[in-house]
C-alpha cells in the first residue's frame, strides 16, 4: 500500500498533465527562455547520514556535465532530428555525459547473514549520455524542457560499492558493513529516462521577486528500473535562475541551465518545495537479479518522494540542498526514509 497519503496527492495517477492544463486556463504565462546558455558542471552527494541513518538508498554520488546550447556531438544532433516535437515547438538542444554510483543496504549492518525481510546490499556504477530540448507550447509560449538519459552499467560487487562504503566507514571511524557478501551478484544494466516538464511563471517575469512552478511527468524503463512518474515543484526566490529547477540525482532529468551569453546573470536564491509519485513496474535493488537466483524483497507498486530545499545562485556557481522524505518502498519496511542532496553547479 501507499504509505504517504497525507504527504503527496495520489502518486499513481499522471498529473502533470493536469496541472498544465489547469495553470494555463488560469492565465499563467512562462518567463521568457534563453536559447543561448553556456555549458554547465553538475555535482549532486546524497546520503542518509545527513539524518543520521544508515540504511536503504544509503549514499549516490553523481557528476553530469551538459554542453553548450546548439552544441549536439558524436551522433547526438541526428538523434535529436529523429525525435517528434509533439505537443511543443523545440527552440534549442544540448548534450552531455554523466557518471555515478549509487549503493543500498539492509538497516542492520552488523549481520553477516542475509536478512530476507530487509532490502538486500546492491550497487549501481553507470555512465549516462543526455540530451536536453528545450522551447516553448504554442499559443502562450509556456517554456518547456524535454530530457532524454540513458545510463548504462553494472550491479553487484563491479558496482564497487561494497568498498566505497567500507573506505567512507573507515574514514570516519564508523563500524564497518559485514553483509556485503550477500549483495546481489554482479550484472550489466540500462535505464532510459525521460520527462518532460513545463515552467510557469506565478506574476509579473520581469519583477526580481518571483515565484514558479514546474510540473512534470515521464518514465524510466530498462533492466533495472521501469517506472511511471509525475510531480512537480513550487519555488519563491529573487532573480528566479533561467532552468527547470534543481534535480537529485534518481530524477529523470539532469539539472539544466547555464548562464546566458545575450541576457545579464544576477545573484540570486530561492527555496522550494514539492512532490512527486511513482508508480513502479519494476526495481531492479529490490526485486533482485534478472538472470540466476538472488535475494529480492516484495516491492510497494506506489512510491512518493516530498521534497524541500533551498538553492544559492551567483554568476557562474549555483549551490544547493534538498532534503527528501521517501515512503516505503517494499512490503516489510516500517518506517519512511529521508536523505539529503547536496548539489553544486559550475555556470560556463
Amino acid at each position: 500500500m501507499f504509505r504517504l497519503n497525507r504527504m503527496l496527492p495520489s502518486g499513481g495517477q499522471f498529473w502533470g498533465g493536469v496541472l498544465v492544463s489547469g495553470m494555463a486556463a488560469w492565465g499563467a504565462w512562462g518567463a521568457d527562455p534563453a536559447f543561448d546558455r553556456g555549458a554547465v558542471l553538475v555535482f549532486n552527494e546524497e546520503n542518509d547520514l545527513f539524518v543520521n541513518t544508515d540504511r536503504h538508498y544509503t549514499q549516490g554520488i553523481k557528476f553530469a556535465y551538459l554542453h553548450e546550447d546548439g552544441h549536439m556531438p558524436l551522433g547526438m544532433a541526428k538523434v535529436n532530428s529523429w525525435l517528434p516535437d509533439w505537443g511543443y515547438r523545440p527552440l534549442t538542444g544540448r548534450s552531455g555525459y554523466s557518471i555515478g554510483q549509487n549503493m543500498y543496504t539492509p538497516a542492520d549492518l552488523g549481520s553477516r547473514d542475509r536478512i530476507p525481510t530487509d532490502r538486500p546490499y546492491a550497487g549501481w556504477l553507470y555512465v549516462g549520455w543526455l540530451l536536453q530540448r528545450q522551447g516553448v507550447t504554442p499559443g502562450r509560449a509556456i517554456p518547456v524542457q524535454e530530457s532524454f538519459e540513458l545510463e548504462l552499467g553494472t550491479m553487484g560487487p563491479s558496482s564497487l560499492a561494497r568498498q566505497a562504503q567500507t573506505w567512507i566507514h573507515q574514514l570516519r571511524g564508523f563500524d564497518l558493513p559485514q553483509g556485503w557478501a550477500n549483495q546481489l551478484h554482479a550484472e550489466p544494466g540500462f535505464r532510459l529516462k525521460y520527462e518532460r516538464a513545463w515552467r510557469f511563471h506565478l506574476g509579473e517575469p520581469s519583477r526580481p521577486l518571483g515565484a514558479e512552478f514546474i510540473p512534470w511527468g515521464g518514465f524510466a524503463a530498462g533492466t533495472i528500473e521501469d517506472t511511471l512518474r509525475s510531480g512537480g515543484i513550487a519555488r519563491v526566490g529573487w532573480n528566479l535562475p533561467d532552468d527547470f529547477g534543481v534535480r537529485t540525482i534518481d530524477s529523470l532529468s539532469t539539472t539544466g541551465g547555464g548562464v546566458s551569453k545575450g541576457s545579464p546573470s544576477h545573484w540570486g536564491g530561492y527555496v522550494f518545495a514539492g512532490v512527486e509519485g511513482r508508480w513502479v513496474g519494476r526495481n531492479g535493488f529490490l526485486d533482485g537479479n534478472l538472470s540466476g537466483h538472488s535475494q529480492s524483497v516484495r516491492r510497494e507498486w506506489l512510491v512518493g518522494d516530498a521534497l524541500i530545499g533551498f538553492n544559492l545562485v551567483f554568476h557562474h556557481l549555483e549551490v544547493g540542498y534538498t532534503h527528501v522524505f521517501r515512503s516505503p518502498e517494499f512490503d516489510a519496511q516500517t518506517e519512511y526514509n529521508e536523505f539529503g542532496s547536496v548539489y553544486a553547479k559550475i555556470r560556463f
